[in-house]
């Protein structure tokens, strides 16, 4: 739309010629921007001034040393921290969301799948200290909650209690399994919203890993279990057969004890984190994650 246009225009001051709405993008208003000296980029815009302040500290942390990794992560062109709506504009990297190139249940999935396992091995070796820092603006990731195995139990009990309509076993018994499975496990850095979505694929190859604004350090398998979390939407024959190619990219062995378990633990931590939170939910997201959260406790026999 030619308003809309105007708007990206006005906040990035540039001429702009063409605008159009990108697929990935469900929180924040995302854009793929042509300039009219034929530059593109991507524009962000943001519900929260806090989130655009993250996605640009953990970006500035980031890009050097996920690059040098092999993890292709895309630099920010421009800031507009301080207008309103707050904003960031990105080199716009190549290819498109894996959804679009493809239906998950399509045979060449699951060599995608073990080159994001690959791509997760890569982001687990980035140092701590670059995951935590930056030379400028303080943390990049929270360590917090899910960091901590024991701040975690303190934080599972806050999320179940906040939750409507949970069965009270839930909130009662929830923490001494997060205390039981994750006591002494070492955190790593975690993208946060590991999901087909946000990688981009061109030519059967990874070229871009998007979106880090729920970037954390967390346990090993935060990012399997959410990825897994995401594919199981795609039908269960999609996720049974690159599940095993994912875990084998990422080098984690499928019958380490108490694997299963972890996975759906995480899982159920993190939809109770999002219906918990502050953090507005367009309704339809919110349905989701509530309708599967309660599938979840209910397969898991704790409904």
């Amino acid at each position: 739309m030619a308003a809309d246009r105007q708007e990206i225009e006005r906040l990035l001051g540039r001429p702009v010629a063409s605008a159009e709405r990108a697929t990935w993008g469900f929180t924040n208003r995302t854009d793929l921007v042509t300039l009219r000296d034929g530059s593109r980029l991507v524009f962000q815009r943001f519900r929260r001034r806090s989130a655009a302040h993250h996605r640009l500290r953990v970006t500035e942390a980031l890009v050097a040393p996920a690059r040098a990794a092999g993890v292709p992560v895309a630099e920010v062109l421009a800031v507009g921290i301080e207008t309103e709506p707050a904003w960031l504009a990105y080199e716009r990297l190549p290819g498109v969301p894996l959804p679009e190139a493809m239906d998950l249940e399509d045979p060449a999935f699951p060599p995608l799948a073990r080159a994001m396992g690959e791509l997760l091995e890569r982001l687990r070796g980035l140092s701590r200290r670059s995951a935590a820092e930056t030379g400028r603006s303080g943390p990049a990731v929270p360590a917090l909650p899910w960091g901590d195995p024991d701040v975690l139990v303190d934080a599972a009990a806050t999320w179940a209690a906040r939750v409507e309509g949970l069965h009270g076993g839930v909130v009662r018994t929830l923490p001494d399994q997060v205390a039981c499975l994750f006591a002494g496990r070492a955190a790593v850095f975690a993208h946060g919203d590991f999901a087909p979505v946000n990688v981009l694929v061109e030519d059967g190859r990874i070229t871009g890993l998007l979106d880090f604004e729920a970037a954390r350090l967390a346990d090993p398998l935060f990012d399997p279990a959410w990825w897994a979390w995401s594919v199981s939407f795609s039908g269960s024959n999609a996720l049974a057969t690159a599940w095993p190619a994912l875990l084998s990219g990422a080098g984690i062995d499928p019958t380490e004890a108490g694997l299963a378990e972890r996975v759906q633990v995480l899982q159920v931590l993190r939809m109770l984190e999002l219906l918990a939170s502050d953090q507005a939910l367009d309704r339809g997201v919110r349905e989701v994650v509530a309708d599967r959260l309660r599938a979840t406790l209910q397969e898991a026999g704790r409904a």
